[in-house]
C-alpha cells in the first residue's frame, strides 16, 4: 500500500480514538491546531484562528524560519524538495503512532480481558510496520 494510504488510514484511526475517548498521542496536537473535545457533552470546538499555532506559522518567525531552512537544506543535498516538507510529517506521524499504539495497548489490557489487548496489538502492529515500510519506500523513490 502506498505511503499516503497508511498515512491518511492510520491519522483517521488516531482522531477517531481520541474523538471516543480513548487517550492517545493527538491530544496535545489537537490543542495546537485549537481543537477541543469536552469530554462530558463530547461536543468538538474549534479556535484555529486563535491558536499558536496559526501565529507562529503566519507570523515573521515561522515565515523566516522556513525560508532559511529550505536556503540552508537546499544548498546542502541533491534529493527531492518533497522529501524536506514530508520528512518532518513522516516524523510526527511515527512519534504520535508509537505513542498512540503504546496507549491503546495499555488501555486494552487494563481492561481485564489479555485477549482484548492480543486482538488490539494483532491489529496495531502490522498497521505501524506496513507504515514504516512504506515510508521506506517513499523515500527511496519505489513507492
Amino acid at each position: 500500500m502506498k505511503f499516503w494510504n497508511y498515512t491518511i488510514i492510520l491519522v483517521t484511526m488516531m482522531i477517531f480514538m481520541e474523538f471516543a475517548g480513548i487517550s492517545t498521542g493527538l491530544g496535545t496536537t489537537l490543542d495546537v491546531f485549537g481543537i477541543s473535545i469536552n469530554p462530558n457533552t463530547g461536543l468538538i470546538t474549534s479556535t484555529l484562528g486563535n491558536s499558536g499555532f496559526w501565529n507562529f506559522i503566519f507570523g515573521t518567525g515561522g515565515i523566516l524560519i522556513a525560508i532559511v531552512g529550505a536556503i540552508i537544506i537546499g544548498s546542502f543535498t541533491r534529493s527531492s524538495p518533497e522529501n524536506y516538507v514530508v520528512l518532518p510529517l513522516v516524523v510526527f506521524i511515527t512519534t504520535t503512532l508509537i505513542q498512540t499504539f503504546a496507549l491503546v495497548i495499555s488501555y486494552a489490557i487494563n481492561t481485564g480481558e489479555i485477549w482484548v489487548g492480543a486482538l488490539v496489538s494483532i491489529i496495531m502492529f502490522p498497521l505501524g510496520v506496513g507504515f514504516i515500510l512504506s515510508a521506506v519506500e517513499f523515500f527511496r523513490g519505489t513507492d
